[in-house]
């Protein structure tokens, strides 16, 4: 407490005086509630530090809401190759209403946090093959990403992750996928954890049991 240190550093001749130190008391108070202040602005205007509406205001200036338009596919009656659908008797029709398909998300700290991060890291990437790979493991949590390059200044990209409707619907909403300026994608695929393959490729699986990539669409 500010006031304490005062009034122990008071002369002797004063340091009895009630008014001298009801005096010190009350400025000490107001310099308490600056100095607490000036560390919440220090400390609680950050990423790793801030909550709530500290957050918020962050996404603000890095244009990055903790709310997540169309982040989550409803579910609806459809076909066996359609996305996050039932079948009859379960899922629900779409019918002239226009129902909407997708929902919104909104993040809590911990999750908004790292997105926040990585919207920084999206606004001031250089491009490199890196921080593709690593915008593409945070965004799908994949513990590893494979790219080919094709020539050409396009390339393919395999994600390590056997991944639900929501999770591409999710990574699709957010859109923090980094890549060059003028480098294009020709396929996106799901490496499944039981993939198939031939003699000499790592981890591979053969006929019968090996599961081919999927295409995805992000």
């Amino acid at each position: 407490m500010i006031a304490e240190r005062m009034i122990n550093h008071l002369l002797m001749q004063f340091s009895k005086s009630v008014n001298m130190q009801a005096f010190l008391v009350a400025l000490g108070d107001e310099l308490d509630e600056l100095n607490k202040a000036l560390d919440d602005l220090k400390d609680k205007r950050w990423i790793d530090t801030g909550s709530g509406i500290q957050l918020d205001n962050i996404g603000v200036l890095v244009d990055r809401s903790r709310t997540i338009e169309g982040a989550i596919q409803l579910e609806f009656f459809g076909f066996l190759d359609q996305p996050n659908t039932l079948t009859f008797g379960i899922g629900r029709f779409r019918d002239t209403t226009a129902v909407p398909y997708v929902a919104s998300s909104v993040l809590d700290d911990e999750t908004y946090r790292p997105v926040l991060w990585h919207k920084v890291s999206k606004d001031t990437t250089d491009g490199t093959t890196e921080s593709t790979i690593e915008s593409l493991k945070f965004i799908f949590n994949a513990p590893f990403v494979i790219i080919q390059e094709k020539g050409n200044a396009k390339f393919d990209i395999g994600i390590g992750r056997e991944l639900t409707d929501n999770d591409i619907t999710l990574a699709r909403a957010i859109n923090l996928f980094i890549k060059a300026g003028g480098v294009g994608v020709d396929l996106k695929y799901i490496i499944p954890s039981k993939y198939f393959g031939f003699r000499g490729q790592p981890n591979a699986y053969g006929f019968e049991v090996g599961s081919f990539p999927d295409e995805i669409i992000i």
